[in-house]
């Protein structure tokens, strides 16, 4: 019963992606819980508790993007759509199987079906605001890639486009369906320092779910993984051996964050479930062979190489694909290390 509670919300999981390796089903679901052992049922409990409120289907990403326009378009003072689309540049940056060409047809199905606009029929008409889409930000190692280049160009041989964003002449906004505080933190201060601190103030964000991972705050839900210090021999030793380490980012919460428990069941159960995914994450990265593996892979998901953390520990999924930043128990998939993913990724080793 609670593998179709959770098939009914993660059903269309990839479902417009004909070369996905699993299909959902339920007998996958109990298949996946059934490699925990004693501890299957209680990881399919736990995960239906906090699922529905992170789990992104198509028809909802739809929905959302669909409220973005509308939001955007009004923040920028907009009366019709057609004039806000004349005006925007979209970002399409990103490799054809990545999330944001898959973002951006969505929205020119949306504009298409319900405004009776092709956006790109206005690709070379003057812009003044350039609003980049993606579905997740985890490190925001990617953002800051993308931004970095397109702040840093000259348009039609002018100033850069950073200056003209300080000059209000242009705006930026980056528009996502979830982010993480620290690692949007983390991409804001590398753009200050690559250009100026104004720059803060003129980057617009927005995001349907944010993922409260400051631990340094106080009022945090740290609604993801984030262990506490008391973990077993193994986790520690694991930890002590990273390298290249950026001290400022803390490895453990404390052990009374968060003060009221929101996003698990209870605090025992939040307990329970970091150090069962963590202790499998550190049993998947035992089986890899390479001398030189990458030092981004963590237990509880891809983080940035220099911080002694555990992972970045996202909960949060979308239906076109999971995100590296979760943790491995959810998307590990090595030829014989004998584990099979809950979700499979497309287009990432």
């Amino acid at each position: 019963q609670i593998a179709e509670a959770i098939y009914e919300i993660i059903k269309d999981y990839q479902c417009d992606y004909d070369a996905r390796k699993f299909e959902i089903t339920v007998e996958h679901i109990i298949n996946w819980a059934d490699q925990f052992g004693k501890d299957g049922l209680f990881v399919l409990e736990e995960l239906l508790y906090f699922l529905p409120s992170i789990y992104i289907s198509k028809e909802k990403a739809k929905n959302l993007l669909r409220e973005s326009l509308t939001e955007i378009m009004k923040f920028y003072r907009y009366r019709n759509m057609i004039d806000f689309v004349k005006d925007s540049h979209f970002f399409d940056t990103q490799k054809p199987y990545k999330s944001q060409p898959e973002i951006l047809e969505i929205i020119d199905d949306i504009l298409r079906t319900e405004y009776m606009i092709e956006y790109k029929d206005f690709t070379d008409s003057p812009k003044s605001n350039y609003i980049y889409f993606d579905d997740i930000l985890g490190t925001g190692g990617s953002v800051f890639k993308d931004l970095k280049t397109w702040l840093s160009t000259k348009e039609d041989d002018e100033i850069e486009n950073y200056k003209a964003v300080l000059a209000d002449s242009k705006k930026i906004a980056v528009i996502l369906f979830c982010y993480h505080q620290l690692g949007y933190g983390n991409m804001q201060y590398r753009l200050m320092k690559e250009f100026d601190d104004a720059i803060k103030k003129k980057l617009i964000i927005g995001a349907d779910y944010i993922i409260e991972n400051q631990v340094k705050w106080p009022t945090q839900n740290l609604n993801c993984l984030y262990p506490i210090k008391e973990q077993s021999v193994a986790a520690l030793e694991y930890l002590a051996k990273l390298e290249e380490v950026y001290e400022r980012v803390p490895a453990f919460r404390p052990a009374n964050m968060p003060k009221n428990e929101t996003f698990f069941s209870s605090p025992e159960n939040r307990l329970r479930l970091e150090s069962i995914f963590l202790e499998k994450g550190l049993e998947l990265l035992a089986k890899i062979k390479s001398e030189n593996p990458d030092k981004r892979k963590r237990p509880l998901g891809d983080t940035v190489r220099s911080h002694r953390t555990f992972g970045t520990g996202t909960l949060f999924f979308t239906w076109r694909n999971i995100s590296n930043t979760c943790p491995l128990v959810f998307w590990w998939d090595v030829p014989g290390h004998d584990w099979t993913p809950l979700f499979c990724v497309k287009n990432r080793g």
